[in-house]
């Protein structure tokens, strides 16, 4: 007796092709021009003191200005972009370091997901901040010069589809820009120097978008071979505020990087960053909490999407950065002698930003890094000695408060897949 059986194989073409079509139904159809006209408002702050001599740092959200982004779609997920805000409110801050109104112009990678309705990205730029007023004074009357400096973006971005051609965009961002010391004026017998320093605002966008072009349909796109194991070298430049001199030092790193990928979205990523020691005018220096050459290592997660040859990630990642020579003892002995013993001391690190990977080849890839790194300072007891009675020293303990620094991270590295 012959008996029917099923074949779920009939059924499972079928649905697979459902399920296909499904998915592209939910993408959204996009442009390969879009244009956002917006508001724009960055956090600002000045220090200021009471009638008691108190110091307080107060935070403000800037009047919204004028803003223009032009975006270029290569793909459903990855796009090239450009932004300028052309004017500020006037900042009377408490420092030389951007002060007057502000010319922002900033470009460079968009990358996420496009639905049908909403899309959602992260966005890392790179550009120049350009400050009118180069004094403290408050007024643009006392403007001499302008200050223009490096600045480094990155964040997220929500879209909302209005209609075929009409979207609202809102960016909420961290905006990082490097200022160095520069001589605003010299006589012969004064020359005048701005302040430096690593500058970080919270800046945020609203605005409406307009599409141009024909509208293009999602497609399927192409995803890298996957690779349980990418590890390289990079060199890095991080900037950091040195305790002394007290300014803005900049030096090239070497590093070493390992990721262990658990799927195409999701990794473990570890770097070991070696920097040598901070030099002023020929020689090295060291203070209670950095000194010497450091060793930092950050470990933590990375999560993106993969993309014809491409990957675009955030991470976020802690760690600890370790000084070799900081300042423990010091003083002056019986004979007169002065004397300074050193030694380590590790302060912990937070690290955010986003990360872009090109995959030349199956087994290969370069990597770009651009983010900030926070060092939590700790505080330290150290001890001072003064000579006494009978040949002896009378040491002191002083107590040095602790403080944090956030400063730029970038890196660029080569690798490979396994």
């Amino acid at each position: 007796m012959l008996t029917r059986t099923s074949r779920p194989s009939r059924f499972l073409p079928a649905f697979i092709a459902l399920f296909y079509s499904a998915t592209l139904a939910s993408a959204q159809q996009f442009s390969a021009n879009e244009v956002t006209v917006g508001l724009d408002a960055r956090t600002w702050g000045e220090q200021s003191r009471n009638c008691s001599g108190i110091s307080a740092c107060n935070h403000y959200l800037q009047v919204p200005t004028p803003s223009f982004t032009y975006t270029r779609n290569l793909s459903p997920s990855l796009a090239l972009e450009g932004s300028v805000e052309p004017w500020s409110q006037f900042f009377p801050t408490s420092e030389p370091l951007e002060s007057g109104h502000e010319t922002v112009a900033l470009a460079g990678i968009k990358a996420g997901w496009r639905g049908r309705r909403w899309g959602f990205y992260g966005e890392t730029l790179a550009g120049i901040v350009s400050g009118s007023c180069d004094t403290n004074y408050g007024s643009s009357a006392y403007c001499l010069h302008r200050i223009t400096n490096f600045a480094l973006e990155y964040g997220g971005v929500a879209e909302f589809r209005l209609s075929r051609n009409y979207s609202l965009r809102f960016d909420a961002a961290h905006r990082l820009s490097l200022e160095y010391a520069q001589e605003t004026e010299h006589t012969q017998y004064l020359a005048v120097f701005t302040g430096s320093g690593t500058l970080q605002h919270l800046d945020l966008r609203l605005g409406l978008t307009r599409s141009f072009g024909a509208p293009r349909e999602a497609q399927p796109e192409r995803v890298p071979a996957a690779a349980t194991w990418d590890v390289g070298a990079s060199f890095l430049l991080q900037p950091k505020k040195e305790p002394v001199p007290f300014e803005l030092q900049s030096d090239f790193s070497p590093g070493l990087w390992a990721s262990w990928n658990f799927s195409r979205h999701l990794s473990w990523d570890s770097s070991l960053i070696h920097t040598g020691p901070g030099r002023f005018d020929g020689h090295d220096f060291a203070d209670y909490q950095a000194g010497g050459r450091s060793l930092e290592a950050l470990t933590g997660l990375k999560a993106g999407l993969r993309r014809d040859h491409m990957g675009y990630f955030a991470t976020l990642r802690g760690g600890t950065i370790t000084f070799g020579e900081t300042e423990r003892q010091a003083g002056i002995l019986h004979d007169g002698q002065v004397f300074v013993v050193r030694g380590m001391f590790t302060n912990p690190v937070l690290h955010a930003g986003g990360v872009w990977e090109v995959y030349p080849s199956r087994h290969t890839l370069l990597r770009f890094d651009a983010g900030s790194a926070t060092i939590f300072y700790q505080p330290k007891g150290i001890w001072q000695y003064v000579p006494g009675k009978h040949f002896s020293e009378i040491g002191t303990k002083y107590n040095i408060p602790g403080y944090q620094q956030t400063g730029l991270l970038l890196s660029l590295g080569a690798g490979i897949r396994f």
